[in-house]
């Protein structure tokens, strides 16, 4: 977890939102608590085996059975794509930035030659 926040900075991803998982994306499933200002995240047990016991226990979790398969992460070409598309702006944004996508700005690693 400690981590996390250095891989936002690193990749210029947000990591925190609606959309936070970098392998779900749009497909992240997010709850609102009701009284709390807090959002939490559901549907992680996708990513165990198909046959865990994990994701036939509905008690313990959210009242449902876990029966999807886990999203299949993004290669780096398909990663590139997403960032080329973004133009960032520098200086002082609005407040409301209506953004579709997670990525805040492409990253200098995007850049450098491998």
């Amino acid at each position: 977890m400690n981590d996390f926040p250095a891989y936002g900075n690193l990749s210029r991803y947000n990591v925190n939102g609606h959309k936070a998982c970098p392998i779900c994306e749009e497909n992240t499933t997010t709850h609102q608590l009701k009284y709390e200002r807090k959002t939490i995240y559901m549907h992680h047990r996708r990513f165990l085996q198909p046959n865990h016991p994990y994701r036939r226990l509905k008690k313990a979790f959210n009242g449902h059975q876990e029966n999807d398969d886990a999203p299949i992460p993004l290669n780096g070409f398909q990663i590139h794509e997403k960032v080329n598309k973004i133009h960032h702006v520098f200086g002082k944004t609005p407040k409301k930035l209506s953004t579709t996508s997670p990525w805040k700005k492409k990253s200098i690693f995007f850049d450098l030659p491998y």
